[in-house]
């Protein structure tokens, strides 16, 4: 059987991508002849990704963030051929009728384009909580085609099976691969310790650089007191590093490479901040720092599940008081997990020394990440329904 197995992956979204990647590793582990492939249909992956991306794929504007109408992001990546990219891929998903399962990760269009396919389907449900938005009737007509669907929570997955869909939870899927591997970063144990998360889409190198400047007086702050702080710039798998570490000593940061440290990939100390740049060491990051302080989509919500405060910015560009739409819906995901902060730097210091000087609040914010994320444990109930449904007759 597990010689016969082959699975098709699709996601849209980078941290779905990722995500497609935890869901693939626990399927080789219980099915090692499988054959799995994946298709982006966000994004594109280096050469040597595993699983091997196949089908049609690009980088657009958006990065994926079309979601709930966005229209500006909509109409720049149709204006950068969004619309020929996916008559595309819905045309290799058709092509597709000899795959044992399909796996569609992300919200539900991920799931009606991987319907195309006409195949047996499970669908890890990421995008889409009851926390945010309940299903539409229109999302739920869809989401009943699939053949099994993972929720990202108890709360999503009852509601759905209420409605008469075959959905569960078994796990946050997101919470599994993040285990910490030996890494230790922490080597002030005294210092405040702030991993950085800056996304992985095109402006991740502006971020980090931004965040690192409000870094910049906070540590100005804390010097005074003798306290140094220590920030752990974390590189995603499909993110420039060069153009990171590029935007960094743009804005000051004396960086140098370092090929003897796995997993820091350069650093820069002037004594009162120190600036590691962390490559897939993503557990360690977590681990080492007290607070995050991310632009993120997914990696913000493992941070948060993974029982760290997490800490948000409104872009300069937003109208003063109003919160831009996606961190809007990501507050309203993680609830008390997740503080947005002032993106000025002298704004930015007071608030954030304040929610370092506050145990009950860190306290609870960690809680309210391990209730709204789960914990983990989905990889691996996504691929035993995998394997199964592949078992049976056709």
């Amino acid at each position: 059987m597990a010689a016969a197995l082959d699975v098709l992956l699709v996601s849209n979204g980078y941290g779905e991508a990722a995500i497609s990647g935890y869901i693939a590793r626990a399927i080789a582990a219980k099915a090692p002849q499988a054959r799995i492939e994946h298709l982006a249909l966000v994004g594109r992956a280096p050469p040597d990704a595993w699983p091997a991306r196949v089908g049609p794929s690009a980088d657009l504007p958006s990065g994926g963030l079309v979601a709930n109408w966005h229209l500006r992001n909509l109409a720049r990546d149709i204006g950068a051929g969004l619309v020929r990219l996916t008559l595309r891929q819905y045309g290799y998903l058709r092509e597709q009728r000899g795959r044992s399962v399909i796996v569609a990760v992300g919200d539900v269009f991920c799931l009606a384009m991987s319907l195309a396919a006409r195949r047996p389907t499970v669908f890890v449900a990421t995008a889409k909580s009851d926390f945010v938005s309940p299903h539409s009737a229109l999302e739920r007509s869809i989401v009943r085609k699939a053949t099994v669907t993972f929720a990202r929570d108890a709360h999503t997955a009852a509601t759905l099976a209420q409605k008469g869909i075959q959905a569960r939870y078994a796990g946050n899927v997101m919470m599994d691969g993040i285990a910490p591997g030996g890494l230790d970063l922490a080597s002030d144990p005294a210092a405040l310790r702030l991993a950085i998360l800056p996304g992985s889409r095109s402006d991740a190198p502006r971020q980090a650089a931004a965040m690192i400047e409000r870094l910049q007086a906070v540590a100005r702050r804390t010097a005074s007191a003798g306290k140094r702080v220590q920030a752990y710039v974390s590189v995603a798998p499909s993110s420039d590093a060069a153009a990171i570490a590029a935007a960094l000593r743009e804005s000051g940061v004396n960086l140098r490479e370092v090929t003897t440290n796995p997993g820091i990939i350069a650093r820069a100390d002037n004594g009162i901040l120190q600036t590691l740049l962390v490559k897939d060491a993503f557990g360690d990051l977590l681990d080492a720092a007290q607070v995050v302080l991310g632009q993120a989509g997914t990696a913000n919500e493992q941070a948060a599940g993974y029982a760290r405060p997490v800490v948000a910015v409104l872009e300069p560009t937003e109208q003063p008081g109003k919160m831009q739409w996606y961190r809007m819906r990501q507050k309203r995901l993680l609830g008390d997990a997740l503080a947005v902060f002032p993106s000025a730097p002298e704004e930015f210091a007071g608030e954030l020394l304040a929610l370092l000087a506050d145990p009950v609040r860190l306290e609870t914010m960690a809680r309210a990440g391990r209730e709204r994320m789960g914990g983990p444990g989905g990889a691996a109930a996504v691929a035993d329904t995998v394997i199964a449904l592949a078992a049976e007759p056709a």
